[in-house]
């Protein structure tokens, strides 16, 4: 199933999307299979794939420590497109990566490598709206969803053009900063209103909430700005570097998937 099509099946099921975030890195090729079906278990209903950047702007220190050990490892675009022929067998998957990797490829030939070794969707996190028109064409071209994302600081009116221009999802950042956990002002942002204009601007469109979401209180705080699912990747990556067994993953990961959802108006109908 496409990324798209399936998180649209989990909203209209009524369920929490849950989409975990998984750094490609050479030296874990073999075990990248066993992750990927633990959190299908746990109750994933996509995945995002990233891919390693020497300067990971929206990384916070443990993400950013895993891209430098990744590339460490001389982890590069063959590895990705060798992942992605894994992990889309088991889940929808979307790439994360910075601008430069795909450009440094090719826009179009990139895109096109991507769909073709099974993604479904991309995220590009230094891409903002003004500048994503080429990757818009070419990302439809290939068949994949472009994931545009909304900062907690952006008017109505931005979140309206960010929210109808994306495709798949809309990934609304939680708060001001880098991943990771989040304290002090930064675990108060109330993200009600960017939701609910985002749903009132694409109604059929799945809101997920990403950055600082780690376990069953934080996701349900998410949830309960209306959003349809959430994204976590800081806290997978620290147990997969801990070594955490499938089993783990697959009851850590199905704590969050059962968070209440709470209830909003920013739901849309």
């Amino acid at each position: 199933m496409r990324l798209a099509d399936a998180l649209r099946a989990a909203r209209a099921a009524g369920r929490p999307i849950v989409v975990p975030y998984v750094m490609v890195d050479r030296s874990r090729a073999r075990s990248l299979g066993r992750t990927v079906e633990a959190l299908r278990e746990g109750g994933a209903n996509a995945l995002e794939l990233g891919f390693p950047f020497s300067d990971p702007i929206a990384d916070g220190p443990v993400l950013e420590a895993a891209a430098s050990r990744a590339l460490r490892n001389r982890t590069g675009w063959r590895d990705l497109l060798a992942a992605l022929r894994v992990t889309s067998e088991l889940l929808p998957t979307a790439v994360m990566t910075y601008a430069n990797p795909v450009w440094q490829e090719g826009l179009g030939p990139g895109l096109a490598e991507l769909s073709r070794a099974g993604a479904s969707g991309l995220i590009v996190p230094d891409l903002s709206l003004e500048e994503s028109p080429a990757f818009r064409t070419e990302s439809q071209r290939a068949g994949l969803s472009l994931v545009l994302l909304a900062a907690p600081g952006s008017g109505a009116a931005r979140v309206q053009e960010i929210a109808r221009a994306s495709r798949g999802f809309l990934y609304v950042v939680s708060r001001y900063g880098t991943t990771g956990a989040a304290t002090g002002r930064h675990a108060s942002i109330d993200l009600r209103t960017i939701v609910r204009t985002a749903h009132d601007a694409a109604p059929s469109l799945p809101v997920l909430v990403g950055f600082g979401v780690r376990d069953r209180p934080s996701a349900a705080r998410a949830l309960a700005s209306g959003a349809d699912g959430v994204i976590v990747g800081t806290a997978l990556e620290e147990m997969i570097r801990r070594k955490a067994s499938p089993a783990r993953i697959t009851r850590w990961l199905r704590s969050i998937a059962s968070a209440p959802r709470g209830r909003s108006e920013s739901r849309a109908s």
